[in-house]
C-alpha cells in the first residue's frame, strides 16, 4: 500500500473511532416504582434504585417532595455504599429548582438511626433537606454520618433532629460545602451531642466551608477527639448551647470547639492535630464563641469575629499540657472580653492588641443587625450578602492585619471575618451535571473564595449561580463582561460554549460571532485589545473569526483558593454544547459537558461503511 493512501486510511479510521460514551442520568421521585426504567417519566421509587444503576460520572436527579420513611425496622433512611471514580464521583442532586425532604420523624427503631449515611468514597450529594432524626437510645443518632473520603456534601440542610446535623466520624478530604445545621437536640443526652457538625476523624483534610449552624443544643461546630486536621472557614455560628426555641441550656454551648482530647487530655499517639479555625464569625452562643477546649498543640485562629458570646475566645488548656495556637487578625467586642487562658502559643495583630493599636465601636461596623445571618442563601448555595460586621468605611480595623495566606485588598489584611475591598469573598458552587444531549461545555474554573461569573448570552453576564443549562442548537452568544463572583453560569444558545467571565468584575469587550457550525467548543481569544475571537467549525473545520470585534481586557481581582479543574469533554461530532459546569472550592473537580452524536444516530456506522470501502477500493487496486 502506498504510504500516502495507508496515512488517508488511517485519517478515515480516526473519524470513524467510537463515539465516548455519554454520562448516564436517572430520576428519583416520590411517586416513582423501583421497577420502573428509572427515566424522566418512569422514576425509581429509591435513591438506593438509582444508586444501583449508576456508575461513576453518571447523576441521579432527586425529584422534589417528601420521601417519608417510618417503622420500627430499619436504622438508615438512604445508604450511600457504592463509591464513584477517583475525580468522577457519583452525582446525587436535587432536580433543579426542587426540593427533596427525607423526613424520618416516624423512623422509630430501636437502635441509633442515621439520615444520609456515606460509608463510600467519591460521591457528590447536592441540594437536599433531612429532618426529624429520632432518638430512641442512649448514643449518638446523626442527620448526616460520612464515614468515607473525598465525598462533597453540598446545600444540605439537616434540622429538627435529635442528632447532630453533619458528623464526619472516619475518612478524609471530604468537603461539607454551602450546608446549613439548626435545632438539632439530642434529649436522652440532655442535649450534649447535638452539634451543628462535628470533625472526629483519624483521617485529615476534611473541610467545613461556607456552613451556618444554630439553636443547636451543644456546640456549632465540633472537633473533639480529631486525630486528623480539620479546617472550618467562611462559616457562621449562634444562639448554641440551649435547647432550641428556649433560653434553657444544653449542651457546652461553644460556637466553634476547635479541638481537644478531654481534660486531662488523651492525645494520640501521632500527636494533637493542628486545626484551622478562620474567617468564621461567632455569637450570641452560651458559652464561646471560639474555644481552644484543652487542645495540647496548635489551633490556627486567622481573621475571625466573636461579638457578644460570654467568653470571645477562650483557650483553655491544662497544666502540663500547654497549648501552641496561632492567633491572628481577630476581632473581639461587645460583651464576652477579648481573649482568656491563653497558656501557650502567639496571639498577635488582632483588635486587642499592640499593633494594631485600634479600638472597636459600633462604627466600625455596616451593621450590627445579628438577624441578617438568618436571611436565605443566595440562588448558588452561598452565603447571604449581609451587612453584619462587615467593616463600614472608614473604619480603623482596615488594613490593621498582617499576611496569613488568605486573598486581601489594600495594603495588609483587615482585622475580623469579612474583608473589605474588591476581594472576590463568596464560597461558590460546585460542577453542575452533565449536558443533555450537546457536546461537551468548556471546563470549569476552580472555585473556593468565588468562581468565575456566567457567560453572557449576547450581554453582560448574571449574577453568579449553579450551572445553568447548554444551548440547544444555533451559533454562539457573544460573551459579555464579566460577572460578579460564583460559579460558571449558562453557555450562550450556540452550539459552542461562551467563555466564563474571571474571578472579579472587571470590563470586558464583546467577543467575536460563532462559526456557523456546532462542533467542537471554539477557543476563546486572549484577553487583550485588537484580538479577535472565533469558534471552532464543524469537525474540525475552522469556524470563521469575529469580524471586526476585539476582546477587552479580562477583569481584574483576588481570586478564591484554587481547586482543581473542571474536566473538557468528550469527543463529538456535532451537538449543542453541554453543561461543563464551573469548578468549586479546593480539591473538587469540575465535570464536563457529555458527548452525543447529534447529527443522526448513525454517523458512526457510516464512518465505518466508509472506510470498509476504501479498504477494499485498496485491495484491488494491488
Amino acid at each position: 500500500m502506498k504510504p500516502k493512501s495507508l496515512a488517508w486510511v488511517f485519517g478515515i479510521a480516526s473519524l470513524a473511532a467510537p463515539l465516548t460514551a455519554r454520562a448516564a442520568e436517572y430520576y428519583v421521585a416520590p411517586t416513582g416504582s423501583d421497577s420502573a426504567a428509572g427515566s424522566m417519566g418512569a422514576p425509581f421509587a429509591t435513591v438506593e434504585r438509582g444508586q444501583q444503576a449508576a456508575s461513576a460520572g453518571d447523576t441521579v436527579w432527586i425529584r422534589g417532595g417528601v420521601y417519608m420513611f417510618s417503622g420500627t425496622s430499619d436504622t438508615i433512611a438512604v445508604s450511600f455504599s457504592k463509591a464513584g471514580g477517583t475525580n468522577n464521583p457519583i452525582k446525587y442532586f436535587a432536580y433543579p429548582g426542587e426540593t427533596p425532604i427525607f423526613d424520618l420523624y416516624n423512623l422509630k427503631p430501636q437502635q441509633r438511626v442515621t439520615g444520609l449515611d456515606v460509608h463510600t468514597n467519591w460521591i457528590h450529594i447536592k441540594g437536599l433537606e433531612v429532618r426529624g432524626v429520632q432518638q430512641q437510645v442512649t448514643g449518638d443518632c446523626w442527620s448526616v454520618r460520612i464515614q468515607g473520603s473525598n465525598n462533597v456534601i453540598e446545600q444540605v440542610n439537616a434540622h429538627h433532629g435529635q442528632a447532630p446535623g453533619f458528623f464526619i466520624t472516619s475518612g478524609s478530604n471530604n468537603l461539607i460545602l454551602n450546608c446549613d445545621s439548626h435545632e438539632n437536640y439530642d434529649p436522652l443526652e440532655g442535649g450534649g451531642n447535638g452539634d451543628g457538625f462535628g470533625c472526629h476523624s483519624s483521617g485529615g483534610g476534611n473541610v467545613i466551608r461556607g456552613c451556618r449552624a444554630w439553636s443547636n443544643s451543644d456546640d456549632g461546630y465540633d472537633f473533639i477527639n480529631a486525630a486528623g486536621s480539620c479546617t472550618v472557614e467562611q462559616s457562621w455560628s449562634w444562639s448554641n448551647g440551649y435547647q432550641p426555641g428556649t433560653m434553657t441550656a444544653a449542651g457546652n454551648g461553644a460556637g466553634f470547639k476547635a479541638g481537644g482530647y478531654g481534660s486531662p487530655p488523651s492525645v494520640p499517639s501521632g500527636g494533637a492535630a493542628t486545626h484551622t479555625v478562620r474567617q468564621c464569625l461567632a455569637f450570641r452562643n452560651r458559652a464561646q464563641g471560639f474555644y481552644g477546649n484543652h487542645h495540647p498543640g496548635r489551633i490556627n485562629f486567622l481573621n475571625n469575629t466573636a461579638i457578644n458570646n460570654p467568653a470571645n475566645f477562650n483557650m483553655l488548656s491544662d497544666s502540663g499540657f500547654p497549648s501552641d495556637h496561632v492567633i491572628r487578625n481577630n476581632v473581639a467586642t461587645g460583651t464576652g472580653g477579648n481573649i482568656s487562658n491563653l497558656n501557650g502559643g502567639t496571639a498577635t495583630n488582632n483588635s486587642w492588641n499592640t499593633p494594631p493599636g485600634v479600638t472597636v465601636s459600633a462604627t466600625d461596623f455596616i451593621n450590627q443587625t445579628e438577624s441578617e445571618a438568618s436571611m436565605p442563601r443566595k440562588a448558588d448555595g452561598s452565603l447571604p450578602d449581609i451587612g453584619f460586621m462587615h467593616l463600614a468605611a472608614g473604619s480603623d480595623l482596615i488594613d490593621k492585619g498582617v499576611d496569613v495566606g488568605l486573598p486581601f485588598s489594600g495594603s495588609a489584611p483587615d482585622l475580623g471575618a469579612f474583608e473589605s475591598g474588591a476581594v472576590s469573598t463568596g464560597t461558590g458552587g460546585t460542577t453542575g451535571a452533565g449536558g443533555r444531549g450537546g457536546t461537551t461545555g468548556t471546563a470549569g474554573t476552580t472555585g473556593g473564595a468565588g468562581t468565575t461569573g456566567a457567560a453572557g448570552r449576547g450581554g453582560t453576564t448574571g449574577t453568579a449561580g449553579t450551572t445553568g443549562a447548554a444551548g440547544r442548537g444555533g451559533t454562539t452568544g457573544g460573551a459579555g463582561t464579566t460577572g460578579a463572583a460564583g460559579t460558571t453560569g449558562a453557555a450562550g444558545r450556540g452550539g459552542t460554549t461562551g467563555a466564563g467571565g474571571a474571578s472579579a468584575t472587571g470590563s470586558a469587550g464583546t467577543t467575536g460571532a460563532a462559526g456557523s457550525s456546532a462542533g467542537n467548543a471554539g477557543t476563546t481569544g486572549a484577553a487583550g485589545t485588537g484580538v479577535t475571537t472565533g469558534s471552532g467549525g464543524d469537525n474540525g473545520t475552522s469556524g470563521s473569526a469575529g469580524t471586526g470585534v476585539t476582546t477587552g481586557a479580562a477583569g481584574t481581582g483576588v481570586s478564591g483558593g484554587a481547586g482543581t479543574s473542571g474536566s473538557g469533554g468528550s469527543t463529538v461530532t456535532t451537538g449543542t454544547a453541554g453543561n461543563g459546569a464551573a469548578g468549586n472550592g479546593p480539591g473538587e473537580s469540575g465535570e464536563g459537558g457529555c458527548a452525543c452524536n447529534a447529527g443522526g444516530t448513525n454517523g458512526g456506522s457510516l464512518f465505518g461503511l466508509a472506510l470498509m470501502a476504501m479498504f477494499v477500493r485498496l485491495r484491488r487496486r494491488r
